[in-house]
């Protein structure tokens, strides 16, 4: 079954959230997630389609990827 898909807004949006809700003392809200882009096909196999970058100071690496991961087993990136 296919998983529901975001725009790419509504995905940064929801990074954003998870690493809230994830994260101690709010240390989450310091996470830059950019816009998510398509995954490129030739990188291997994914789970989900699309990638994200995101600026992440120094020891909350870990939490912005427990974020992506979240949210990428949920959505994945509308074609429309």
């Amino acid at each position: 079954m296919p998983k529901p898909t975001r725009s790419a807004e509504e995905l940064r949006e929801e990074l954003n959230r998870v690493a809230l809700r994830l994260s101690l003392d709010s240390e989450g809200s310091r996470i830059e997630f950019f816009l998510p882009t398509f995954a490129d096909p030739l990188e291997g196999p994914a789970d989900h389609n699309w990638d994200v970058q995101a600026a992440c100071p120094e020891g909350l690496d870990e939490l912005a990827r427990r974020a992506v991961d979240d949210v990428a087993a949920r959505y994945d990136l509308t074609r429309d």
